[in-house]
């Protein structure tokens, strides 16, 4: 083609594109007041639109409104072309003079950060005063006062300016009476108020009412049949609750497959979960896990709780684990504590605890880094949690730390041998948590970010009773239990897209650090994980599925390494 031939096509083309490029020109807004107004404020706004036209006005309205110009309104635009004109009537500029906060009680107005010098020769904010007066009626209804009236009183003009008095009438104080079970459902009262976090003789409080059903949403063994409600009389003041049972004890399998980088073979692992809920219909909870790693190594996990042991705010918990690691050694512990349960499921813990670990053969030779260990330390732990849904949150976070210490005596004697290897006794203290914290975006979307970490603190510890890391509940994308460390910190950013109620998608990435001191030997790496998976349910229960791959000692990443978690929850 000759450049005669190029231009030609070219102006042809720009010919015909011309109706859509002027389609897809800016709209402008000008604004033309009554009165004098600074220039900043009377710009021409471009817009996309002729449409959004009227949004913008209204938006330019309220703000001058923000700034005193309490008159100003624009009754109509003018379209001509691509500019909109915009007549605005400003209207006189109004001030306070003084906003009194007299009619309030000085803690109340204290709260809800009323102070009379914010309110004193400025601009009259219309939406400023609103908010302020919301505020002060929500703090009245959260702390036993639904009644409560706000208004503006004695309004009159002082000097170039308005003054006026914001007057509170509290009404009556309001407490629960009682709160009132319609349904199927068969559990411990006092259980169910402190999943809800009210009770008989507490405040009225209108942020924990809003939040009865989605804490209710939360108890796996209740399904609500109609919304709660308050009935209010002269005489008493009663919380509904119409709760039928549900199912709600589940049995959860999960089979893993794991390639062993060495032998290229393909190793199947397995995670047997049981867990009964309110199976007594005490709020109680029996759960007990069975788990076989790679290289005939196996975890069992028993546990059981009780809330509200004896009709008392006390709660009791005990657990017992086994772990065996192929031929090498056993590792018992058991774990008793007594809880004190808060309103909002929060608890503080005291708890005993004993640990165990032998080696397997120890009796016949040797073992370095090996010693029979025997740990009884006791600790204090604490538990909260402040998710929208805890199931599958979206915005929230939670918080879970425990620290202890304790009295450990450590032995490597071998049988037959002509030395016997004296006893060792040391303290040790141990301090291990976790937190959890949701951010929300759009109307599915969330991101999580969590810590956890723990550390042991002893200048005689043996690679049989560090921490194991690694796996679907700490280091995704590492085979399970294969890190033994001293201390950890793994930190975590997952995307959900939540579609459904209890179902989501998810990526995530794994970033952690550890260490590992023991006798004559010292360890440390950062190694990282990344996936993603997906949680969905049916009527048959919850299946969930996750991809990993991982990273250690800045080896490269190898697909043929990933990790490939299954799962099933089934209720009865």
């Amino acid at each position: 083609m000759n450049r005669v031939a190029l231009i030609r096509c070219l102006t042809a083309g720009l010919l015909l594109a011309s109706p859509f490029l002027a389609s897809a020109q800016r709209h402008v807004i000008v604004l033309q007041a009554d009165s004098a107004l600074p220039k900043k404020w009377m710009r021409p706004i471009p817009v996309a639109s002729v449409a959004l036209v009227p949004n913008v006005v209204n938006e330019q309205i309220a703000f001058l409104q923000s700034r005193g110009y309490l008159e100003a309104a624009c009754d109509t635009c003018y379209a001509v072309g691509d500019t909109s004109t915009c007549p605005i009537a400003v209207g006189r500029s109004y001030r306070w003079a003084k906003l009194s906060a007299s009619g309030v009680p000085a803690e109340i107005a204290s709260e809800a950060g009323f102070r009379e010098k914010l309110y004193t020769d400025t601009p009259i904010d219309a939406r400023k005063v609103g908010n302020l007066m919301e505020t002060l009626l929500q703090n009245s209804e959260n702390n036993g006062h639904p009644f409560a009236q706000v208004w503006l009183d004695s309004l009159r003009p002082e000097g170039d300016g308005l003054s006026a008095v914001v007057r509170l009438d509290q009404g009556r104080l309001v407490r629960y009476d009682s709160v009132v079970v319609r349904g199927t459902v068969r559990t411990s009262t006092r259980y169910l108020q402190a999943s809800i976090g009210i009770k008989p003789g507490d405040l009225y409080n209108e942020v924990l009412l809003a939040s009865v059903e989605r804490r209710l949403k939360e108890l796996p063994f209740v399904t609500q049949k109609q919304r709660p409600y308050v009935q209010f009389t002269p005489e008493s003041t009663k919380l509904y609750l119409f709760l039928e049972a549900k199912k709600a004890s589940s049995i959860n399998g999960i089979l893993g497959l794991q390639p062993d980088e060495v032998t290229g073979k393909v190793n199947l692992t397995g995670d047997l979960d049981l867990r009964l809920r309110n199976a007594l219909r005490r709020g109680e909870a029996i759960e007990l896990n069975w788990r076989r790693l790679q290289n005939a190594t196996q975890d069992l996990k028993v546990h059981a709780n009780l809330p509200f042991a004896f009709n008392t705010p006390f709660g009791l918990d005990a657990s017992l684990k086994l772990f065996k690691r192929d031929t090498t050694f056993l590792e018992v512990t058991s774990r008793a504590g007594l809880e004190y349960l808060m309103t909002q499921g929060d608890k503080v813990t005291l708890f005993l605890n004993s640990k165990s670990s032998d080696r397997l053969g120890s009796n016949i030779i040797l073992q370095p880094g090996l010693a029979d260990v025997t740990l009884i330390s006791y600790g204090l732990g604490l538990t909260r949690q402040r998710f929208d849904y805890r199931l599958n949150p979206r915005r929230g976070h939670s918080l879970q730390i425990e620290g202890s210490a304790g009295r450990k005596r450590t032995s490597q004697a071998v049988f037959g041998a002509l030395e016997v290897a004296p006893e060792i006794s040391t303290v040790q203290l141990e301090m291990i948590g976790t937190a959890v914290g949701h951010v929300a975006f759009g109307k599915r979307s969330t991101v999580r970010f969590s810590a956890q970490g723990g550390r042991m603190e002893n200048d005689d510890l043996y690679l049989n009773e560090l921490y194991r890391m690694g796996g679907l509940k700490t280091l995704r994308g590492v085979d399970e239990a294969s890190i033994f460390c001293s201390s950890y910190l793994i930190g975590t950013i997952e995307y959900r897209f939540v579609f459904e109620e209890n179902s989501n998608f998810f990526a995530f990435m794994d970033q952690a650090w550890w260490e590992r001191t023991i006798q004559g030997e010292f360890a440390t790496d950062t190694p990282m994980g990344f996936g993603a998976g997906t949680t969905f349910e049916t009527k048959a229960g919850l299946f969930s599925l996750t991809y990993a791959l991982g990273q250690q000692f800045d080896n490269p990443v190898v697909l043929r390494g990933g990790k490939v978690h299954f799962g099933f929850i089934s209720l009865f």
